[in-house]
């Protein structure tokens, strides 16, 4: 078995595979993963750790990657950011898990996504980068290069990942056994999002609630209580990811917790730090999820702009639209109450607001 074997399953990016087939075995303590969060880059990290840790570089099949899988191996942490961005305690926390020792393996790798959104942490998680323990290996990923990581990228290897087209995407999803039908829905819905398109293919419940983003357009009302219950129905599609990780996240923590009794190390802080990671993560994933919607809106308007030819108005009135679009996707950012951001921007695109 292989890096590039295990890159199989994430399309376009045979390059980074070759690269990072020549470390696995002598890995460095930092990498820098850069792409788009739904391009595979997570599940790449994934897959480098998987060959570090296994001891058949990576079978998949053994009880550390699928550990590694189902994110309840006790020396790979997913650490969540625990606010829009990551504060200066998150930085703390990920320092003190790089100086833990580990539960047995020859390393502790810790994997921090959305890193772009470090804040003011960047210089607390520098020092650990720097002077990491020779047993600690940083994952670090990012969906683009911001100011504030340029010191540490120079510490670390980086690693780019490759633009997937629609015709990519597509393309995968007919070679792994879907229908034309459900490929092109899937790339449709994803908005050209890899693992968000890896999902829905797999999932029609998913594919046929999120569609209620494409239809809002005809749906809008001037009516409060209308939009009041669109806004319900909206969110109740959002949590239906939330709810089924979830139920996987329970049974992380009793692998967890029935696997520490086994090796006589259990220990209240180890099921503590896996249950606010989830917790953090179920965060994570809900707000992906009105992400997705928003971009699917968004795409929906832009579209109008192409077939609105020469019609100056209607080009002005899209074109606020889309700012309007824009402006609750960053109240996303900053943890909005979800609730009234839709409630406001529907109001906005049915002309009852300011």
């Amino acid at each position: 078995m292989s890096i590039v074997d295990l890159f199989e399953k994430i399309p376009g990016q045979d390059r980074l595979a070759s690269e990072l087939q020549a470390h696995f075995q002598n890995p460095r303590n930092s990498y820098f993963f850069i792409g788009p969060q739904d391009a595979g880059v997570l599940e790449a990290a994934k897959a480098f750790a998987k060959a570090i840790l296994c001891l058949e570089a990576g079978c998949g099949k053994c009880q550390s990657c699928i550990a590694i899988e189902r994110n309840s191996h006790p020396d790979v942490a997913v650490y969540e950011r625990t606010g829009p961005f990551l504060m200066v305690d998150d930085a703390r926390e990920i320092v003190n898990l790089a100086f833990r020792s580990t539960s047995g393996s020859k390393y502790r790798i810790i994997i921090v996504p959305e890193l772009d959104l470090v804040g003011k942490a960047a210089p607390t998680l520098l020092k650990s980068v720097e002077e990491p323990p020779e047993s600690t290996i940083f994952l670090l990923l990012a969906s683009t290069e911001v100011p504030e990581l340029r010191t540490l990228m120079s510490r670390s290897v980086v690693l780019k990942f490759d633009p997937l087209s629609d015709e990519q995407i597509y393309s995968y999803l007919h070679d792994v056994g879907y229908s034309d039908e459900v490929s092109a829905e899937a790339v449709r819905l994803s908005a050209g999002r890899w693992s968000r398109a890896v999902k829905l293919a797999s999932d029609p419940e998913l594919r046929e609630k999120l569609g209620l983003w494409e239809e809002l357009p005809k749906l809008l009302a001037q009516d409060t209580a209308e939009i009041i219950k669109l806004a319900d129905r909206l969110i109740s599609v959002a949590g239906l990811m939330e709810d089924r990780r979830s139920n996987e996240q329970k049974k992380e923590v009793k692998e967890v917790t029935e696997l520490a009794k086994a090796q006589g190390d259990l220990r209240e802080s180890t099921v503590k730090r896996l249950e606010d990671q989830h917790h953090r993560e179920l965060r994570r994933i809900r707000t992906a999820e009105f992400r997705a919607g928003l971009l699917l809106l968004e795409r929906y308007y832009r579209n109008q702009i192409v077939l609105s030819g020469h019609e100056p108005s209607r080009h002005k009135y899209l074109i606020d639209v889309i700012s309007q679009i824009e402006e609750a996707q960053q109240a996303l950012r900053r943890n909005c109450n979800e609730f009234l951001m839709l409630v406001a921007l529907l109001s906005r695109l049915a002309g009852k607001g300011s």
